[in-house]
């Protein structure tokens, strides 16, 4: 490829997306979407299953959908898009969104994302040699399998048929409008694998838009590891002079780009609950305000060693930090920060500006899975999708069935206690809470045993994910090896406060448990100097000696408690404890009385596995140190949001100070971060004037949000962070 002013280009292609994020109407439907779905709905609506309504329509979905092309791309993938006037909604609405089991995309198109893709087998043999594959396992169920086997075989093998005939549709087009090296790409992949680093990053944007754009609603897609699956084609292509550098960097730039292009605005944790006008929804665009998770560096899962060469660095360079996907999960592995320390400042950089990206911890995360059961290999693959979940990747399924509410369960429990005990005991406190979390986590067991005993394929249910998963296709069904039983720690924070604030009200300030929490259940009426005590009780993140006791002691003792109540389970149900419940943290507080931490009633209760509001008060490091006395080796993920002050982190030495303090507390275990940078006095501002900070972005949990098209009550719990 060959680009004049690759500066001017990345320069337009940025523009575009942040555009696109920060001033598309948020009416804008995918409209071409919807019409031709909704006409491939209606010819294939009477076909007896599932597996050949969804092929067959994809098929014609594929054949008929627009490929529009702009003299701006790099890769091509985009969508059309369109707003609309109220009536031109209404006659929309009822002729395209009417039709029973067809709201925006038919019911039989049962892609819910929230999983990743076999992306090392895809570029490294490309989709005609998977279709291959299926006729193989066509074949041979045909001799020994049963009809709907069969069934799902052929369905599959006519997934894969769609989507060569966009590959080659997608080659027309280019030619057309004169984008003839694109063009011979697209020839290329339609009949073979990627030859090349350019032709393997359209393959995988293909795929990507494909998913995101027209088959699944909050598609969260996990986009693997680029750095580890790349670098060989990349090496070669550059070695060959194939390909230089800075065109690499281009390519990468429209990948990101593109990445925003095909979301709508507004945020759908606290936004589309409370203000769902300011919210473009699922119906109107799949991946409106879904985080597709990239992965870079981390450990080499063949190797063991540290993933980190010149396109783990390109994939860093090309950070934008005004945009919201893809999200970059960066994983640090042991000394990664000694032996690579510009790549790694660079990628602290760019969290210092906000970045939608993060960090996860190989050195304790890696320990997680070893110990339940997995060999290095495999826990060494691990990846997680949008807001922080955990996964195998092609080997697990989410089930949030199970993820409960620590602090109610907590709540709870101190109500038991106080009413039998005359006076504060620390083992009789630690044992009510660990009975409570115990009959809590019971019920949850009793109802996976009888709801989740079998595990076998599903030949009556088919994905576009099974043509890129692993064992869907030999097994000749819809199929997960592991079911993630996610068991959420979220709002850890608050529960620790209860507990370190209990012992302290009643050994150091001479309450009995029941007084205090009398006193609580008034909501501290007329007891304001109590309340002011209870306040300034010992808090998680503070680096206090009996709160950093109970971060670690409560954490182990629900833990404990979970696995011990979860004995017996079917072995395909995997424990994964989590401290990451996204902003749940604001209606779960509204929802419990006022605690002995010094909350009143309704207020917002911690988030994820962050400090309360108003604990960090000791600074980051004593935060840190506090907060990495969790047992993090035990948990699969987590989020915490560290608000700075971008005044402390000022250059090349703010910044060089801010790698080395996330450099300690990585190598000594601490599981994530990310970094929000946004100083109150502007994002004060950007409520009064929000026109003026259109681009403003905030962290939110595992992604990032415009903050003015934020809820007020979201705009208030970030601005109420501790900025450290």
């Amino acid at each position: 490829m060959k680009q004049t002013n690759i500066a001017e280009m990345k320069e337009k292609l940025k523009a575009e997306a942040v555009y696109a994020l920060t001033n598309k109407p948020i009416i804008t439907y995918s409209s071409d979407r919807v019409k031709v779905w909704h006409d491939a709905f209606l010819k294939v609506k009477d076909l007896p299953t599932q597996p050949q309504k969804y092929s067959v329509s994809l098929k014609y979905f594929l054949e008929n959908i627009s490929i529009p092309i702009d003299e701006k791309d790099v890769l091509v993938g985009r969508m059309v898009e369109e707003s609309f006037t109220e009536e031109e909604e209404k006659l929309f609405q009822e002729k395209y969104m009417s039709e029973p089991g067809c709201f925006g995309k038919p019911d039989f198109v049962i892609e819910n994302g929230h999983c990743s893709l076999r992306w090392d087998i895809l570029f490294k043999k490309g989709i005609p040699a998977l279709r291959k594959e299926a006729e193989y396992w066509l074949e041979y169920y045909e001799k020994n399998g049963n009809e709907s086997q069969i069934d799902f075989e052929r369905s599959a093998i006519g997934m894969y048929d769609a989507t060569i005939i966009y590959l080659k549709r997608s080659a027309e087009e280019c030619r057309k409008f004169g984008k003839i090296e694109q063009a011979e790409i697209f020839d290329k992949l339609s009949v073979g694998a990627p030859d090349s680093f350019f032709s393997a990053m359209q393959l995988y944007w293909t795929v990507t838009f494909i998913i995101c754009a027209y088959l699944a609603s909050n598609p969260t897609l996990t986009l693997g590891r680029p750095d580890l699956f790349l670098y060989d084609i990349y090496k070669r292509d550059i070695d060959n002079n194939k390909l230089t550098k800075e065109e690499a960097s281009l390519i990468i730039a429209d990948f990101y780009a593109k990445n925003n292009l095909i979301m709508g605005r507004g945020e759908h944790q606290i936004s589309e609950r409370y203000e769902k006008h300011t919210c473009t929804g699922w119906h109107r665009i799949l991946a409106y305000d879904a985080p597709q998770y990239l992965v870079l560096s981390g450990t080499d899962p063949e190797t063991g060693k540290t993933v980190a060469n010149e396109l783990t660095e390109l994939f860093i360079d090309e950070i934008v930090p005004a945009y919201k996907n893809p999200v970059i999960e960066f994983r640090y592995s042991k000394g990664v920060a000694e032996n690579y320390p510009e790549m790694w400042k660079s990628f602290v950089s760019k969290l210092a500006n906000s970045a939608s990206a993060m960090i996860y911890n190989d050195i304790s995360v890696l320990p997680m899975y070893q110990s339940d059961g997995f060999d290095f290999k495999e826990a060494a693959a691990y990846e997680h999708y949008g807001c922080n979940w955990p996964t195998l990747p092609c080997k697990d399924t989410p089930d949030h069935g199970w993820q409960g509410n620590v602090c109610r369960v907590m709540y709870n429990a101190i109500h038991k206690y106080a009413e039998t005990a005359d006076k504060f005991d620390r083992d009789s406190f630690l044992s009510v809470i660990y009975q409570s979390f115990y009959e809590d986590y019971k019920k949850k067991a009793d109802e996976i045993k009888a709801t989740r005993a079998v595990n076998e394929p599903n030949s009556g249910r088919i994905k576009f994910y099974s043509c890129f998963s692993a064992d869907n296709i030999e097994k000749a069904g819809l199929y997960y090896e592991n079911w993630n039983m996610i068991m959420n720690l979220g709002t850890i924070c608050t529960v620790i406060d209860i507990a370190a604030a209990m012992e302290y009200m009643c050994t150091e300030k001479g309450f009995s448990p029941k007084k205090l929490i009398e006193i609580c259940d008034r909501d501290f009426e007329n007891e304001e100097y109590t309340l002011a005590l209870c306040k300034n009780a010992p808090k998680a993140g503070e680096n206090d000696e009996l709160a950093d006791f109970y971060v670690e002691k409560i954490t182990n003792l629900i833990i404990d408690a979970g696995k011990e109540a979860m004995q017996g389970i079917p072995k395909h149900c995997r424990l994964r404890f989590c401290t990451e419940f996204d902003t749940s943290h604001i209606g779960i507080g509204q929802g419990i009385g006022a605690t002995p931490d010094g909350r009143l009633s309704g207020q917002p209760v911690s988030q994820n596995n962050q400090p309360s509001h108003g604990s960090a008060k000791n600074g980051i490091t004593a935060m840190l140190s506090s907060i990495g006395k969790m047992p993090f080796d035990r948990l699969a993920s987590g989020a915490m949001n560290v608000t700075i002050q971008p005044k402390n982190f000022v250059g090349e030495e703010g910044i060089a100070k801010l790698a080395k303090i996330m450099e300690i507390y990585f190598e000594k275990g601490g599981m994530q971060m990310q970094i929000s940078a946004a100083d109150k006095e502007k994002l004060l501002a950007a409520q009064k004037d929000p026109d003026s900070y259109r681009d403003l972005m905030v962290r939110v949990t595992g992604y990032s949000a415009v903050f003015v098209d934020l809820s007020r009550r979201a705009q208030e719990d970030i601005i109420s962070r501790d900025a450290l």
